[in-house]
């Protein structure tokens, strides 16, 4: 029986870049199934945060890598270097997820709508875009777009930071694995958690 593995996300998070790519590995070397949890880092209820520059380096200090460096060195990723919308909030993106369930075509969907911001730069929360992206993907674009524009599925979807904290989610990417969470994690860690959590089921089974 394939696991299914549950993965809290976001489009517009690096992290959840390498959990896209991530997860499609999982998807292929295990036959897990994947179940998209929309998390949106910013809902319209927060403020978009103005980060202050950062403290340069003394001038002979050596550069050192950041968490997030190690993590797409560790799973041989290079990210992409397309200009990408600033700002953009993903409710819409979440709610074409979430209609895309009813159509069994989810993780199409999901692809398709990370690849678009990621790759092509794309402002993957304007309903005329996802129209366009999911198209071949959805058969009923009038169901889609109706259920975007009436929040048909608002209660799925999960904001930060008040109702994200108190659903265990702190991180995004967090991957749920037999019951555990794994945050911000690199490959090797979520493939070994899933190997034992197969043998573990197999052995439940017998």
């Amino acid at each position: 029986m394939s696991l299914t593995i549950p993965v809290a996300h976001d489009f517009i998070c690096p992290w959840c870049w390498v959990g896209l790519l991530q997860a499609m590995k999982l998807e292929k070397e295990f036959d897990a199934k994947i179940d998209w949890l929309g998390y949106e880092l910013f809902p319209i209820e927060l403020e978009w945060p103005d980060y202050a520059p950062g403290t340069p380096p003394p001038a002979n200090k050596p550069p050192t890598l950041s968490r997030f460096e190690f993590l797409t060195i560790a799973d041989g990723i290079e990210m992409p270097t397309t200009e990408r919308p600033r700002k953009m909030r993903t409710f819409n993106a979440h709610e074409a997820v979430e209609y895309a369930k009813t159509e069994g075509v989810a993780n199409e969907v999901v692809e398709a709508l990370y690849r678009a911001y990621w790759e092509q730069g794309k402002e993957i929360n304007d309903i005329g875009v996802i129209g366009q992206l999911t198209r071949g993907l959805i058969k009923d674009q009038a169901a889609l777009v109706k259920a975007i524009e009436t929040q048909q599925f608002k209660d799925q979807i999960v904001g930060f930071d008040d109702d994200a904290y108190a659903s265990g989610v702190y991180n995004v990417p967090t991957f749920y694995i037999l019951g555990e969470r794994y945050a911000e994690q690199p490959y090797a860690v979520l493939r070994k958690a899933v190997a034992a959590a197969q043998e573990e089921t197999a052995l439940a089974a017998n």
